[in-house]
């Protein structure tokens, strides 16, 4: 059943101006057509879920689904599970390592573990060990490997669980549907060269699309976007834009967008490229020197520092190169659209550019002593079994996350992207695209025609946020979940499409779809607050802080708490950011802190309680002259003041004046435990017991489990 999506598909969307997809309807075969049209098609295989790709995603999807007891298949397209992490994405781009939740932090310290006992003699470990603080990509630290280590790795996680079954060197290439909802898979064998063989069916009570591509979403005919919106108030680097990323412009200071950007949405996706590894051979006469340069070879295209090291064990770095480099623009839509017959083609245009590059470092890049790794992708000429896809088709669901939603000035505070209670992940990667378009030769102008075009680079303006549930969820549609090819726009893809965020959000998915089986209910129903409650349970982490470790004994009040807005963030006045950039580009470490051992103040325990048990809001007038109007506790004191006067027994204690004119409530006061749990006693009318050190200052910890215990 051939599919004609690639050229056709682009042309429609360049007359239509469109980021916007429907697919057409499509009449389904039954199972006896079926056998008619494609041949012989292997007995169908239940299972209670089907998870199509085994990328950090799937396998994250596939865990958690496994440890609510549900028999699960991973349909990988590779011969090993990892997507592009064991094709050549060496390093974790987490921005924190605390940002690492769930199934990918378990990843992340078994790749430790690995480094620090088998990999210990290995010169680049022992470097990364001294390291103090340890930087990003730290080896010692599990934040950077070799592929086969990230395939083995997967591997082992997955076979610890008997109820997960793996299949390798298969595609999906069409759905199964009982009207509206999705009940299984159909697939074909592909071979490393891209040649299909054998048909397979797959069902399942619940299918789980983890490919970068979100191929099902076509098939199965739910509505999608791809390419760039038009620049909105909601996003305002929308669309075509010029920047200075990754460049110098003369006269521009860093981070500026420049002029002819119109924001004008098109059907363009952002460099696609092979990740290759390479190995330091320490010599120029070694086996894995190109011979002759590929097919198309121009060495204009191409630039490289002789001076490079290798990043992980074995003396190997990846050969990523973004302006002249291993991007590749203009094929990008063409291959997420495209069938898997055509998909061959455009992995020939990737491979014999990418073997350019390395030709280049090779000869005119003074680096014959880089070649291709001898140990890795033995079967597949030592070159990555994946092309880096960096974006693919995004759903239009329940939630649809866009820019504003990931930036912390357009409606966050300053620190962080505005509170999505209906968290099932977080993501803390700035806005990043590499370029759409150009640039077109090495005199490049600063902006218009001949220039990069397309790049966004908002690290500075990135915040940690969340990401709700229904981002997942597919509108019109039942029985599938898009963890990977998430309900968003192409600049919140831009962030979210980091391996650390997919994975959680896989992982979200296999719980609700867990849940959904046990609860015998639609997807969209699931309630979320189980599903956050089942995630943190697996120690997801559901918002962002540096110094809340899974293991805390406050983790899961906190982390609720946080949810409710009920915790107290720091005050923007308290940080020095004039004419300096905060936040995630200077890796602000304090300023997403918790600071569990800290005592809280009668300010904070304000908010946490009315937040935390969720009281309305009640303010009659501004009593306090130390908690005035734009207070950051203002609204909380007062409605303690308001709820306490009307009880019979007052719970909230104040300072007034001899006069009663006037009052203090010093919000900056530490909060005994016995105080605490007459506050809370007082707002839920029934008795909340005290500490076991009633008369001891209570730290913030306490107070989020007390609270929290409260509800």
């Amino acid at each position: 059943m051939k599919r004609t999506l690639g050229i056709l598909s682009l042309f429609s969307l360049a007359l239509l101006g469109s980021a916007s997809v429907t697919p057409a309807q499509k009449i389904k075969p039954t199972d006896k057509q079926i056998s008619i049209k494609w041949g012989q098609v292997s007995e169908d295989n239940d299972y209670d879920v089907v998870v199509i790709g085994g990328t950090p995603a799937g396998v994250a999807a596939a865990i958690a689904a496994a440890r609510a007891d549900k028999t699960v298949i991973i349909i990988e397209q590779a011969p090993c599970l990892g997507g592009v992490l064991s094709s050549g994405v060496l390093r974790l781009d987490d921005k924190y390592v605390e940002a690492n939740s769930g199934v990918m932090d378990e990843f992340r310290l078994r790749v430790k573990a690995y480094h620090r006992t088998e990999m210990a003699d290995d010169p680049l470990v022992k470097q990364h060990m001294r390291q103090n603080p340890p930087l990003r990509w730290n080896i010692a630290a599990g934040r950077a490997w070799e592929p086969h280590t990230a395939a083995r790795i997967y591997a082992e996680m997955t076979a610890e669980h008997k109820s997960i079954s793996t299949r390798f060197n298969e595609v999906a290439v069409d759905v199964k549907m009982k009207g509206q909802r999705v009940t299984g898979v159909l697939t074909r064998a592909r071979d490393n060269q891209g040649k299909l063989g054998p048909r397979h069916s797959y069902t399942g009570k619940v299918i789980i699309d983890a490919t970068y591509e979100a191929d099902l979403a076509e098939y199965a005919a739910i509505p999608y976007r791809i390419g760039r919106e038009a620049r909105s108030k909601e996003e305002p680097h929308a669309g075509l834009i010029y920047s200075n990323y990754f460049r110098r412009v003369k006269g521009a200071l860093p981070s500026t967008i420049l002029p002819e950007s119109t924001g004008v949405a098109d059907h363009r996706s952002q460099a696609f490229t092979y990740r290759i590894t390479a190995k330091d051979y320490g010599r120029p006469d070694h086996p894995y020197l190109l011979k002759e340069p590929p097919p198309g070879y121009n060495p204009a295209k191409y630039s490289w520092n002789p001076r490079t090291r290798p990043i992980i064990p074995n003396g190997k770095f990846d050969l990523l190169g973004i302006n002249w480099g291993g991007d590749l623009v203009g094929h990008g839509t063409r291959w997420v659209l495209a069938d898997w017959e055509e998909r061959v083609e455009i992995e020939k245009i990737y491979h014999n550019h990418d073997l350019g590059y390395l030709y280049y470092i090779q000869t005119k890049g003074g680096s014959p002593n880089v070649g291709l790794p001898d140990d890795e992708f033995q079967d597949n000429g030592n070159f990555p079994y994946r092309l880096y896809v960096r974006q693919g088709r995004r759903i239009e669901g329940l939630y649809t996350l866009t820019e504003s939603d990931l930036h912390k000035d357009l409606r966050g505070d300053g620190f962080r992207g505005p509170l999505l209670p209906d968290s099932v992940a977080i993501g803390i990667y700035g806005i990043d695209a590499h370029r759409v378009q150009g640039p077109d030769g090495r005199k490049e102008p600063p902006y218009g025609k001949g220039a990069a075009e397309g790049t966004l680079h908002l690290h500075d303006a990135t915040g940690p946020y969340q990401i709700p549930y229904g981002t997942l969820v597919p509108k019109g549609h039942n029985g599938i979940l898009f963890p990977v090819g998430i309900s968003c726009t192409h600049v919140a893809i831009c962030s979210v499409r980091m391996e650390p965020v997919w994975s959680s959000l896989g992982q979200a998915a296999g719980v609700a779809a867990a849940l959904a089986i046990d609860n015998e209910q639609e997807l969209k129903d699931v309630p979320v607050k189980q599903i956050q409650d089942e995630l943190l349970k697996q120690r997801s982490v559901l918002f962002f802080y540096t110094d809340l470790p899974a293991d805390a004994l406050a983790f899961t009040a906190v982390q609720k708490l946080s949810l409710l807005g009920a915790v107290a963030g720091p005050d923007i006045d308290d940080y020095d950011t004039a004419g300096k950039a905060k936040g995630l580009s200077s890796l602000e470490m304090k300023a997403y802190r918790f600071r569990s051992n800290e005592p809280i103040t009668m300010g904070e325990f304000s908010q946490l309680a009315v937040n935390g048990l969720q009281i309305p809001l009640s303010i009659t007038a501004s009593h306090f002259t130390d908690v005035p109007r734009g207070h950051v506790a203002f609204k909380y004191v007062e409605t303690l003041y308001d709820y306490s006067t009307q009880s019979k027994q007052p719970f909230f204690d104040f300072e007034p004046s001899k006069d009663f004119r006037t009052a203090l409530a010093h919000p900056d006061k530490k909060v005994s435990g016995a105080q605490a749990a007459k506050i809370l006693s007082g707002l839920l009318k029934k008795k909340v017991l005290a500490p076991a050190k009633p008369d001891a200052d209570l730290t913030r910890g306490e107070a989020a489990q007390l609270v929290y215990q409260s509800l």
